[in-house]
């Protein structure tokens, strides 16, 4: 574990339990359920500190608990999130792939924390082909020999043949082309619904979404808490709960772990298959 010691005596760890890096701060712990500057300087300090072990090659794989992207801003992080963070001080191009692993759904994301009005005019063929080479990369690294991929469409009944929306036509169908000529199992576009009910039934084994809630309302209705965020491409293993911080169950002993365990189980077999 790592962080400021004086957050995991409250939280009921004691000498001996289990090893914990101090990141030295000093800081006593924030108030529970309350986004603070101190919480975001705590937060950031001990993901720094997880990325430099990693870094020496101290740790095989790195699993973070959820942040608040607020708290990171009011303590002066420039990084809007981990993802930022680790493409920033690593330079490599990391991509977020969503899953439930226990219930073999994959998903990576074409664009990311951006608002859905953005997001619509960021997506081009190139990031599609992006992403669907880190899913087709991340598949192969958990066993899938020629992953079966399915790009899901923007609009509803993606599109409509442009009765409803040009994009498919203009962007996803050229990107679905290069992908095939790269040697990816890429079809679509499908419209999201038909997607993901083909994935949930095992007709392929991994969607790229366009945006953020394209992949986590899917992942979420069928896996529930058993939702991970692996980034993939990274020199080491990081894996996250798939969930944000929940204040309002903060320090009130009701927190459901399921999807840190999830993240673990996932960051062993990841950094195990390295």
């Amino acid at each position: 574990m790592i962080g400021e010691t004086s957050v995991w005596h409250r939280a009921g760890w004691r000498p001996g339990a289990i090893p914990v890096w101090d990141t030295g701060l000093g800081m006593d712990p924030p108030c529970y359920g309350r986004v603070t500057k101190a919480g975001g300087a705590m937060s950031f300090a001990a993901v720094a500190a997880a990325v430099r072990l990693a870094a020496r090659g101290l740790v095989d794989a790195i699993v973070t608990a959820p942040i608040s992207k607020e708290a990171w801003s009011l303590a002066g992080v420039s990084d809007r999130d981990h993802t930022e963070y680790l493409r920033s001080v690593t330079g490599v191009d990391a991509q977020m792939i969503l899953a439930a692993p226990q219930r073999g759904l994959w998903c990576v994301l074409v664009t990311r924390h951006v608002s859905l009005a953005r997001a619509c005019g960021a997506l081009s063929s190139t990031g599609v082909l992006v992403a669907a080479r880190a899913l087709d990369r991340a598949l192969r690294q958990v066993g899938s020999r020629r992953p079966r991929l399915v790009l899901c469409g923007l609009n509803p009944h993606a599109g409509e043949s442009g009765l409803l929306g040009s994009e498919e036509r203009r962007v996803l169908v050229p990107a679905v082309r290069r992908a095939r000529r790269a040697g990816l199992a890429l079809s679509g576009p499908l419209p999201a619904d038909a997607a993901w009910r083909l994935h949930a039934e095992g007709g392929c084994d991994g969607l790229v979404c366009l945006y953020h809630d394209q992949a986590m309302i899917g992942l979420k209705a069928v896996a529930g808490l058993g939702v991970v965020n692996w980034t993939a491409g990274l020199p080491f293993v990081r894996v996250s709960p798939g969930h944000g911080t929940a204040f309002d169950a903060a320090g009130q002993g009701r927190a459901d772990p399921e999807a840190t365990i999830v993240a673990t189980r996932l960051a062993v077999r990841l950094a195990c298959s390295a």
